[in-house]
């Protein structure tokens, strides 16, 4: 039996009807999920904080050296080379922190402050820090192998160094050794970064002021 034509055409046009009742505007969806993100990223995001290694006290051991050095370049472990801080997390595990970083690249920070600290040392001007050329006539050059220089957080911090004393041409004329190991203590676990960068400049303090014995040593058999 034939069908009334508006009869055919009310069930889909009621279910129609219901569909477009369900349907959420596209639009206002993706904006509350956009929002969602944006407030939980602004509630989490810690700020990133940059350090910087700084030379010890001004101070001198003994009498001033006439003497031109040339101070670099060092060799850093891979590990190393980067922005992030890299401390030890327990056997062979490390964290490289991506909120806790270097202002300037490690190796520069290292050489720059090592050679201000010999600088110091033996009140000399003329200091050439690599990668800067000498505008002077060098006496010896310092060159430097780091083999380890991070640490843990609110422990400690250790530095190993071979080093070689050369003159501006030639074998070198004196090789070295430095290891040590300084605590890194903080008052608060807020605090242990702090701790720990100003335990990494001590440490260049130290190394400096052995390198600065031996040249104080070369200059005494010239």
């Amino acid at each position: 039996m034939l069908q009334p034509l508006d009869k055919l055409g009310s069930v889909p046009t009621r279910r129609l009807k219901a569909r477009r009742g369900r349907i959420r505007p596209i639009g206002v969806t993706l904006a509350a999920i956009f929002c969602t993100l944006a407030l939980t990223a602004c509630g989490h995001s810690p700020t990133v904080q940059f350090y910087s290694l700084h030379p010890s006290p001004a101070s001198s051991s003994g009498a001033p050296l006439d003497m031109a050095l040339s101070i670099g370049p060092a060799q850093f472990p891979r590990a190393l080379a980067r922005s992030q801080i890299v401390t030890r997390a327990g056997g062979s595990r490390v964290n490289v922190d991506e909120y806790h970083v270097w202002s300037a690249p490690l190796e520069y920070e290292f050489l720059r402050v090592l050679g201000d600290n010999i600088a110091s040392d033996i009140q000399s001007d003329r200091i050439a820090v690599y990668p800067k050329e000498a505008a002077f006539k060098v006496d010896y050059r310092v060159t430097l192998d780091v083999l380890q220089f991070d640490g843990v957080p609110g422990d400690s911090v250790t530095l190993r160094v071979r080093w070689a004393i050369a003159p501006a041409t030639g074998d070198a004329l004196a090789v070295g050794s430095f290891e040590q190991t300084e605590p890194a203590h903080a008052a608060t676990a807020a605090d242990n970064y702090d701790a720990l960068v100003s335990t990494h400049s001590a440490l260049i303090g130290d190394l400096g002021m052995a390198i600065t014995a031996k040249l104080r040593e070369l200059s005494n058999l010239q």
